[in-house]
């Protein structure tokens, strides 16, 4: 029912996706949902790292867009979450033309320095989405354009 009324948004994941992370964390940790899924933070037990919940305002073609995003940026980094959850589905994010994407180039940098990849899950239909976790999310290559990437922390 999910998929028929909301498409592609990682409804159904965001259960999976926050099992995993209250399994794979302690109740005191704090994470962080890039992307408008705040239902994650509820199904995981989990707090956030940053007071910015949903990416819809942060895209919106307003003045202060990049603040936002900044201030969320500022928050992430002070925090250090212990998990990152990426949503890369284009309806968690609501990009318009000229959207400001600060926070999207500082989100690819600020992973690849900080944390190694643990999850995914690949949205590839209605019916399928196919889960990888730990060792084997580290080397898989998504196969849709509405994935959700799950990335703990070095030590």
């Amino acid at each position: 029912m999910s998929r028929a009324i909301y498409q592609s948004n990682p409804f159904p994941e965001a259960v999976e996706v926050a099992e995993y992370l209250r399994n794979h964390s302690d109740p005191s940790a704090r994470i962080a949902v890039l992307g408008s899924e705040p239902e994650i933070y509820f199904y995981a037990h989990r707090h956030s790292a940053t007071g910015y919940i949903y990416a819809y305002p942060l895209m919106e073609e307003q003045p202060y867009a990049l603040t936002m995003q900044q201030e969320m940026i500022s928050e992430i980094e002070t925090a250090r979450p212990e998990f990152i959850v990426v949503a890369e589905v284009p309806l968690s994010w609501l990009i318009k033309p000229k959207s400001e994407m600060h926070i999207v180039t500082w989100t690819r940098q600020y992973i690849q320095d900080h944390y190694e990849r643990v999850g995914v899950a690949d949205i590839l239909s209605k019916d399928h989405t196919e889960y990888r976790w730990a060792e084997d999310s580290t080397h898989y290559r998504a196969r849709s354009s509405s994935v959700v990437y799950v990335f703990r922390r070095k030590a």
